[in-house]
């Protein structure tokens, strides 16, 4: 079975059919079906392997006068070699719960396998309609196989060893030696949109709320997205407090920008060659390549007016120019774009391609 230690074994129910179930066959009595078990002692008496053959009829106790309380069924084993019963069997038993206003389980005796807590209404008994079965149950079985068996269940409990796997229902799980993390139904498979919120390795892909999100190691970064990043804008007269910001979106060797600079106090544009780095150098693929794009000066006191930023091949950065009325290209302060006032900006978008 699986191993969680040099002389110990993972305890559960071992999987084949619907082992162990419980079934109402009465207001107050249940049947607990036939199904095979490991129940761990202590590190010296090490597993037991218990075996119920034949369906057990089980009698719940009458309700408390004013308090719910919750029953655990499970599965004892006695050795009289350590332990004080003098016995040596495995027993089901009904593990009787204290009544409360909130009420909660017993204390597990050692040597044993809890299967099923029963919720015992407050007065409930053969004459008042029983224990409602329907929504009294809450199944407390987990499951266990031998080393590198799928474990079919979804409990909170941990794994016994880095590299374990379960099958919750729905999904693969592996036991990251922390954490059960989602496991791709193949390496380089697109997980569904309704599959886990964690990769399981950096590049995997999974079918987003919005499309395709590639796992980075950190997150589910959407296929497409549009990341910030701070260009720099050199050139000007006086760069004084003007702001920078900026935008790319990158897919491949295909990087869309949207760059802008708002005029601050003291800053003051000059006739000079106006220049902007880019998120990311681009290809070197040799003169006369390049790329370039559109945009937009606002001097906050007249109107708009064109710019042309220019991105050479192996270039960092784009070059901003703005278009004479002959068609020739210019510095913008070259033919009098303006740059003194609040509210004042230049703004430039272009593709290019990157190695």
């Amino acid at each position: 079975m699986t191993p969680t230690g040099a002389t110990t074994t993972a305890p559960g129910v071992i999987p084949g059919g619907t082992p162990l179930s419980l079934t109402s066959t009465a207001p107050m009595q249940a049947q607990l079906g036939a199904g095979r078990a490991i129940v761990q002692g202590t590190t010296l008496q090490g597993a037991y392997p218990v075996t119920l053959t034949l369906p057990e009829t089980l009698d719940f106790a009458p309700g408390h006068t004013q308090w719910d309380r919750i029953d655990v069924v499970l599965l004892h084993v006695y050795d009289g070699l350590y332990d004080q019963s003098g016995k040596a069997l495995a027993a089901v038993e009904i593990l009787k719960g204290t009544p409360a206003a909130d009420p909660k389980p017993a204390p597990l005796p050692s040597c044993s396998l809890p299967l099923w807590a029963v919720r015992v209404p407050v007065a409930a008994s053969a004459g008042t309609g029983g224990i409602p079965w329907a929504t009294a149950v809450t199944d407390l079985r987990v499951y266990t196989v031998a080393a590198g068996g799928i474990r079919p269940d979804a409990s909170s409990d941990p794994g016994a060893y880095a590299g374990q796997l379960r099958d919750t229902g729905t999904r693969v799980e592996r036991w990251s030696g922390a954490a059960w993390v989602p496991y791709p139904s193949a390496l380089g498979g697109i997980v569904p949109n309704t599959g886990p919120a964690f990769g399981s390795y950096v590049g995997q892909w999974r079918d987003g709320p919005t499309g395709l999100d590639r796992w980075d190691g950190t997150q589910w970064a959407p296929l497409g997205r549009w990341v910030p990043y701070t260009p720099f804008w050199s050139g000007l007269d006086i760069y004084g407090d003007a702001t920078a910001g900026g935008r790319y979106c990158r897919i491949g060797r295909h990087v869309d920008v949207v760059a802008w600079l708002t005029w601050g106090p003291g800053s003051s544009l000059g006739t000079g060659n106006i220049r902007v780095t880019l998120p990311v150098a681009s290809a070197d693929v040799g003169a006369p390549h390049g790329w370039q794009g559109t945009g937009r000066h606002l001097d906050a006191e007249t109107y708009w007016r064109a710019l042309l930023p220019v991105v050479d091949a192996g270039d960092g950065g784009a070059q901003v120019l703005a278009t004479a009325p002959d068609g020739q290209w210019m510095n913008p302060g070259q033919l009098g774009y303006r740059w003194n006032r609040e509210g004042a900006s230049m703004r430039v978008q272009f593709s290019y391609e990157t190695a």
